[in-house]
């Protein structure tokens, strides 16, 4: 199930990336998406965590990201990894669970019983969907968004 969460995206910057802009990556992110990371530098790259707190709608589906930044000749090639934060995971996996469990218990009575409509076994599956593409566009839309304001920033 851990990996279940994890997105992988790779993405060139078609100039070399100086080491202070990786430093200013929170305020850089924050001032194009306005989204508030607290920041880890790490000596390939860093790792940023949202914080929440200037958040008025509270969007927990932002993801944890973390960035390894490789160059290569005049290109900087960054490496994201995303995945919802702790609390997130955990309450998607249980939900998730649980909707299974229904789905199973739902399958095994459409199967003994005489039931005219089996559309509600559909529910909890489309509900299992729904979760997980949560999870997967939050990331997604989270890693454009930090592809974007680098590319703003590097111009």
């Amino acid at each position: 199930m851990k990996m279940l969460f994890v997105q992988t995206a790779k993405h060139k910057v078609n100039r070399d990336i100086s080491s202070d802009i990786l430093v200013n990556f929170p305020e850089m992110i924050f001032k194009h998406t306005e989204w508030e990371y607290s920041y880890q530098q790490r000596a390939d790259g860093c790792f940023l965590k949202p914080t929440f707190k200037n958040m008025p709608y509270r969007n927990s589906f932002v993801p944890e990201i973390d960035v390894v930044v490789s160059r290569h000749d005049a290109q900087t090639m960054l490496h994201i990894n995303g995945r919802p934060v702790k609390f997130v995971r955990v309450f998607m996996t249980l939900w998730l669970g649980f909707l299974l469990a229904i789905e199973a218990f739902l399958f095994a009575l459409v199967i003994t019983s005489d039931l005219k409509s089996i559309f509600p076994v559909f529910i909890p599956a489309g509900m299992c969907i729904f979760g997980y593409l949560l999870c997967e566009l939050g990331t997604k839309i989270t890693f454009n968004s930090v592809v974007k304001a680098i590319r703003k920033e590097c111009r």
